[in-house]
């Protein structure tokens, strides 16, 4: 007795080389080998017993093959388990032909029948084929070394015979053990001992019979036939037995089954029970239930095997439905085999949907068709459904229908799946943006991790968390707030595989999932994609722009990481992205949050610092390029942290703006720098060109109280208003152009001068230049830098000097580190410059000892040759 594999179809797995396919290949290949090494080493040399029947080579070939065809079927539970009577053929061949031959004609008899009757293909194929050349060959090669010489009749080769057997069958016992092993990837060992007693007992009894063929081949030839008729009546008795058995249980499971739909209320309910049951009855992996509504919709229950069912599902791609009803109500039952009928619609449905065989049934009744009933992929059996499956199915479909014609199932249905559908999408979506919520995103995180433990295709969870979204919600209201919700989520869908999902957290928390197999550069793809789109700014409505930045922690599962891990590891990861400066992608990496067990708040403690006076205002000097002399300074905002000491600018200030301390932080600037001009007018010969510039953010630009500070400011220190210049960027003028334009003519009206930071790195256009109150352009630094070496520098540079020229604007160099970018700005014209060249950022008492004249000597010590990076901070 030889068990084929039938069930186990192991899948073409995208990602690690060594896919499960692959395992089972190699496991062929070994058996292929020792199959070919017995046969070389020790069969193909042993000699002919030269008994008295000497039958062709086709004969065996017939003979093996319809040992093959002929099975009994075992059902146990949810498998079907099939015994061949090859052993009985192969016994007699020991006896009568050679020890090729037997090997060779069981091979090729075998390999016909599982080709042609069968259909099997692939792997499976090669499998089986490799079983059979296997156990052929190792039963010759026992036999022949247990009953050496001996003679026909005697019971030490009876005995050869039956250890031969038995240890082919344990052979290939083993070979489907290891191969059902594979594919389940778990070891069953308890699973060993079961199949054994199932195949051995049988195998030697048809072992026992195949002797007694051989010994009456060899005695009597023509006695064999009767041993014909005894089996023939043996088999078919069995067979007409268990059919009957199984005729009287599906009787009474369709009794018991249909029950189902008229003692249920719930419509749901009452088809998942009826679609499981008819399931169960089928020994069937799959039952789906198609219904037509009167309205037209189409939607469908399912029920597979290992899976929750679910019912009344829309179904929204309805042809080849449409189609295969059409096909089955012109003619009744129609049954499949996916590759055998080619060309009928079943056939093609049950291809599209990967079903190895099918039957379906119509629901009609004398007044309409109400939809389908399909059963497919039979459980165990390599043989499709049966006339007698069939036969059954029509009783099943039809008193479902009549079901449906009384109304129990149908009344409301159409209600009933458009509610059920539009809970589950609310209970499952965040309502805002349309992407999944926390709830949705944690189950499929949850099923890509317990699928990754079976294939080794590990998933990565990115946790983002946006930078700059409270100060657009708190400035311009939460209507412009949710408009940035709704586009980013757009952006972040577009940046992602159909595969992968992104999920809304609640409020500015975003995280994605991004299926295996992944690894860092393919992670550091989707991350460019995201940042790529960040960088693009965001139509807020009314002429608002908005751009903003995002925090994103990254973690990878891995065999010992659960859901919940690997969600925490995500979070300590984007957590320490914001804390090093924001806007940063932070890989997770073990012991990275071990520092850190307890989160600080970040805006508790800039609120301490302010409070405890960490904060203090360096000055960078301006130079007046035609006079060669100081004429007033750049206010920058420094942190003096106790632990961390100084801390940049960038570290801090898109926080102070989310958190609205920039407010305190930017008034705390305004009035140190206005304090400090007063003192630096006072100590200077010749202060008429005399100013202070002072870098406003973009609450303060849009914020109305940002006016009455500065008034405060200049009234509480003295200071004359023309002396303060207000420095503001591009972007910050152009997110809300109408709250700025309105401020900044204010601001002018208190008699301040408007400067245009970083000019031309932004939204720069004459429009703008023309509409706000502007008195100086400040040149970006990085056209600064390449004055000399990039003719496109030199041309931009020219160019804006010009156009301040003739628009009756100041101009301010920024950066300036060399003497010939020095040479080259004032034979351009340029009005000041700022720099290391001239100085680096100082305190406010160098600044007045600069402005009071003191020598170049004595200044030298603040100067500085080369090109460090510029510092820039703005307040």
């Amino acid at each position: 007795m030889t068990t084929t594999m039938t069930n186990a179809r192991p899948e073409a797995r995208r990602g690690p080389w060594f896919t499960t396919s692959r395992r089972i290949a190699l496991l062929v290949a070994v058996m292929s080998l020792s199959a070919v090494a017995v046969f070389v080493i020790v069969v193909r040399d042993l000699p002919g017993l030269g008994g008295p029947v000497d039958l062709p080579w086709w004969a065996w070939i017939a003979a093996f093959a319809a040992g093959e065809v002929i099975k009994v079927w075992v059902q146990l539970k949810r498998d079907s388990h099939g015994f061949s009577l090859t052993d009985l053929v192969l016994v007699a061949g020991l006896y009568l032909a050679e020890p090729t031959t037997v090997v060779v004609t069981q091979l090729v008899g075998v390999g016909l029948v599982l080709v042609l009757r069968q259909r099997q293909t692939g792997l499976k194929l090669a499998f089986n084929l490799a079983q059979y050349a296997l156990t052929g060959s190792l039963a010759v090669a026992v036999f022949a070394a247990l009953a050496p010489n001996t003679d026909w009749d005697s019971p030490w080769r009876w005995a050869a015979a039956l250890v031969a057997v038995a240890a082919v069958t344990l052979a290939a016992d083993l070979c489907l053990f290891a191969a059902l092993s594979i594919s389940e990837g778990a070891l069953h060992l308890r699973e060993l001992p079961h199949m054994l007693m199932l195949s051995l007992p049988f195998a030697v009894g048809v072992a026992a019979i195949g002797l007694l063929a051989a010994y009456l081949a060899l005695q009597n030839p023509t006695a064999l036939m009767l041993l014909v008729l005894p089996s023939v009546l043996l088999i078919s008795s069995y067979r007409a037995y268990t059919k009957a058995r199984e005729q009287q249980n599906n009787l009474r499971l369709l009794h018991e089954i249909t029950s189902l739909l008229y003692n249920s209320d719930d419509a749901s309910t009452a088809l998942t029970n009826f679609l499981t049951s008819v399931r169960g009855a089928f020994r069937a992996e799959v039952g789906e239930l198609i219904l037509l509504g009167e309205d037209g919709a189409i939607t469908v229950s399912r029920s597979r095997d290992g899976q929750e069912p679910t019912a009344l599902l829309p179904l929204t791609h309805s042809a080849g439905i449409e189609q295969l009803i059409a096909s089955a109500t012109a003619t009744g039952v129609l049954t499949a085999r996916t590759g055998q009928v080619r060309g009928s619609r079943l056939d093609e449905y049950a291809a599209q949907r990967g079903f190895k065989d099918a039957m379906v049934s119509v629901l009609r009744t004398e007044n309409r068709v109400h939809g389908v009933l399909l059963i497919a992929d039979r459980l165990g059996d390599v043989a499709t459904f049966a006339s007698t499956d069939l036969a059954l199915l029509e009783p099943f479909a039809r008193h479902l229908a009549t079901s449906l014609e009384r109304g129990r199932l149908e009344t409301d249905l159409r209600h009933v799946t458009e509610l059920k559908e539009k809970l589950r999408h609310q209970a499952m979506h965040d309502a805002l943006t349309g992407l999944p919520n926390r709830t949705l995103f944690l189950d499929r995180t949850q099923h890509a991790v317990h699928l990754a433990a079976r294939n080794g295709l590990w998933p990565a969870v990115l946790y983002i968390d946006l930078d700059g979204f409270k100060p657009v919600n708190d400035t311009y209201g939460h209507e412009a707030g949710d408009i940035l919700l709704q586009v980013f989520s757009e952006r972040l869908s577009r940046c992602l595989r159909s595969a992968d999902t992104a999920a809304r957290l609640g409020g500015d928390e975003f995280a994605v999932l991004v299926h295996g197999p992944i690894d860092e550069s393919g992670v550091h793809r989707v991350l460019d994609r995201i940042r790529k789109q960040l960088d693009l700014p965001i139509d807020l409505g009314a002429r608002r722009e908005a751009t903003i930045g995002a925090s994103i922690g990254v973690a990878f599962a891995d065999a010992g990481t659960d859901i919940a891990t690997l969600i925490n590891h995500a979070d300590v990861a984007m957590y320490t992205a914001k804390r090093n400066g924001r806007q940063r992608s932070v890989f997770y990496e073990a012991g990275l949050g071990d520092a850190t067990p307890e989160k600080p708040d970040p805006a508790a403690e800039l609120a301490a610092a302010l409070d405890r006076g960490e904060f203090t205002v360096a000055y960078q000097p301006l130079v007046d390029l035609r006079a060669g002399r100081t004429i007033g300074a750049e206010a920058l905002i420094r942190w003096q942290h106790p632990v961390d000491g100084n801390r940049p600018p960038d570290t801090f200030i898109p926080l102070a703006e989310e958190t609205g301390l920039i407010m305190e932080i930017g008034e705390f600037v305004l009035r140190d720098a206005c304090r400090q001009a007063v003192r630096w007018v006072q100590s200077s010969s010749s202060p008429a060109d005399l100013l202070v510039t002072v870098n406003l953010s973009a609450r303060q630009v849009t914020d109305p109280t940002t006016v009455e500070t500065v008034q405060a400011a200049l009234a509480d220190t003295g200071l004359e208003p023309h002396r303060l210049t207000l420095e503001i960027t591009e972007t910050v003028l152009m997110q809300d152009r109408d709250a700025a334009a309105a401020n900044l003519d204010r601001l002018k009206a208190v008699g301040v001068r408007i400067a245009i930071d970083d000019f031309g790195t932004g939204y720069s256009s004459l429009a703008y230049l023309s509409r706000f109150p502007l008195d100086m352009l400040k040149v970006a630094r990085e056209f600064v830098d390449g004055l000399g070496r990039d003719d496109n520098a030199d041309v931009v540079t020219r160019a804006i000097v010009e156009l301040a020229r003739a628009l009756g604007l100041r101009t301010v160099a920024e950066g300036v580190e060399t003497d010939e970018q020095h040479r080259q700005l004032a034979e351009l014209g340029c009005d000041f410059a700022q720099g290391y060249l001239f100085s680096r950022p100082v305190d406010a008492e160098t600044i007045m000892a600069l402005v009071a004249g003191e020598s170049a000597e004595t200044h030298a010590a603040t100067r500085v040759a080369g090109s460090p990076v510029a510092e820039r901070a703005s307040a």
